[in-house]
């Protein structure tokens, strides 16, 4: 039972091995219970010619990537980034340092004024005007009337706007009859267009690095925004930080249960701690075609690329610089941050996972060496997976009620593959950190909540986690600051602490996560 590392450049070649000779991989994706697409390039088995040579322009890409970038465009892209390719080339006429993708929807005429920050320079900002055929008819107008100003040309899905700074507006097309939205698609299939056109304009040269960024409407992108550190091919993406303003009771309480959940995820050893919003990614375009881009969802489409991500590459955690976030309230998706400060604004109380869940996740997660060492004997001696786990579960004194939420989760089945597939411990811990993934690990945890260990409130919360209350004065976002934004005299100042602790502690974080960084690093 030698020991190996899974590097991460062989992502795929072990998911394609280990997980099935298909283009799917044993993990949850978007919700569904077993196979879901993980990754594409190396496991695709689809194939189909590739796009003719660029004569204008020059890619940099690397042949495997380029390959698996066209393959991708060919087969998966949706249709206007591949209808438009040709008269991009002629539109734009140069190239591009960066691309930043923003999907707009019923915002204000000058939003991108607030957006975009005050040293952009050489770079494509691909806007998706969009709105879905069911929309509300106001936010339809208003969406149409933010495109009119740019004066639009009505036989071409697209409008360029020159700006200064080599800046360049691609403006598409989403909103006006005939190009709107199918219903249920929403902010997801207007992600996916516009990082598909970036993906194209990558394959083409017409931008010349090969990563794409990706925010929204509401978010205020600071300066040296595009001064990132270079960033290694094996990174899948890098989410930016962020804070939201203004600080009000109801964002307040919201923030921190976003970065309760993902620093009591770390706590725990998952390779899936980190922060899930759409306005602060900055993904590679190889991975982005590995994975097959944005899921086509209404909400939350950020949450399932990034848990699809986490598996073919390094997700890193940036500690610089710091997005800011609107704290509007929005009824237009089902859930996420606006649906939240709405009912946070109502009133609705908000609550917490219980700490506990999150003890019985890191006893689960510590468990595979010994499952790959004990549990073959029992195997060996009983009928079934479920039989031999359930019998060796019991000789390791664990709980009764985490063997219980896993079999719930179908662990059973899991195993069962992992050792008919796995030839060594390295595969075996990979093969279960993809299929206990970011969305698996959100059923553990509403498994737990819903019939052993309700949700709490903030305040007891964070009495059972008996947190440190000492503040490092050198956080960037420090409590002064915090006060200094609006007229917060009305807030908490026990939750404000609670606040700048967490985002403490999540700043602390080491910088680099995901699957493959778990098992390079042999963290479990």
């Amino acid at each position: 039972m030698g020991e190996s590392v899974i590097h991460q450049s062989s992502a795929c070649d072990f998911l394609s091995s280990y997980l099935g000779n298909t283009p799917f991989a044993y993990g949850s994706g978007e919700g569904q219970k077993f196979k879901t697409c993980v990754v594409n390039g190396s496991c695709d088995i689809l194939r189909s010619p590739p796009i003719g040579p660029i004569i204008a322009f020059h890619s940099s890409l690397s042949p495997m990537t380029s390959s698996r970038i066209r393959r991708y465009l060919d087969c998966y892209a949706e249709a206007i980034a591949t209808e438009i390719q040709d008269d991009l080339q002629t539109a734009l006429s140069r190239t591009y340092c960066h691309v930043l993708v923003i999907p707009l929807f019923d915002e204000a005429l000058k939003c991108l004024d607030t957006v975009l920050p005050e040293d952009i320079s050489d770079t494509l900002v691909i806007v998706v005007v969009n709105a879905a055929v069911d929309a509300d008819p106001g936010a339809q107008l208003r969406t149409q009337a933010f495109l009119a100003q740019f004066q639009p040309q009505d036989q071409r899905p697209f409008s360029v706007v020159h700006r200064q700074a080599g800046t360049t507006l691609l403006l598409l097309d989403c909103c006006t009859s005939q190009r709107q939205l199918p219903p249920k698609q929403g902010v997801g299939l207007a992600r996916k267009i516009g990082a598909d056109v970036a993906l194209a304009c990558i394959d083409q040269g017409i931008v010349e690095t090969p990563w794409i960024r990706c925010t929204d409407g509401d978010a205020i992108l600071p300066k040296g925004y595009f001064d990132t550190p270079e960033l290694d091919a094996d990174v899948a993406v890098a989410i930016y930080p962020f804070a939201h303003q203004p600080i009000h009771d109801a964002i307040l309480r919201y923030e921190i249960s976003l970065r309760y959940y993902v620093t009591a995820l770390a706590k725990a050893g998952s390779p899936y701690a980190f922060q899930t919003i759409g306005s602060l990614l900055n993904i590679n375009a190889n991975h982005y075609a590995m994975v097959r881009g944005f899921p086509k969802r209404q909400a939350a489409e950020d949450f399932y690329m990034l848990n699809k991500l986490a598996k073919t590459g390094k997700v890193i955690r940036l500690k610089h610089p710091l997005v800011s976030l609107s704290s509007r309230i929005s009824r237009r998706v089902p859930f996420g941050t606006g649906a939240a400060i709405a009912r946070l604004s109502a009133h609705e109380p908000l609550l917490l996972y219980h700490p506990h869940i999150f003890e019985q996740l890191q006893i689960w997660l510590g468990l595979s060496q010994r499952l790959w060492v004990q549990l073959p004997a029992y195997l060996r001696q009983h009928t079934d997976v479920k039989a031999s786990l359930q019998a060796w579960w019991q000789q390791q004194h664990l709980s009764d009620s985490l063997l219980t939420a896993l079999l719930h989760l179908k662990v059973d089945g899991a195993l069962e593959q992992a050792f008919q597939q796995c030839r060594d411990f390295p595969h075996f811990q990979f093969f279960l950190w993809v299929w206990f993934d970011a969305f698996r690990t959100l059923k553990f945890v509403h498994y737990y909540r819903d019939r052993l260990w309700p949700s709490l409130s903030i305040e007891a919360t964070m009495a059972i986690t008996d947190a440190p209350q000492t503040l490092d004065p050198l956080q960037p976002l420090s409590l002064t600051e915090i006060q200094s934004q609006g007229n917060p005299t009305h807030l908490s100042t026990h939750l404000l602490n609670i606040l700048e602790r967490l985002r403490q502690e999540e700043q602390n974080l080491p910088l680099e996560i995901g699957v493959t960084v778990c098992q390079a690093l042999d963290l479990r």
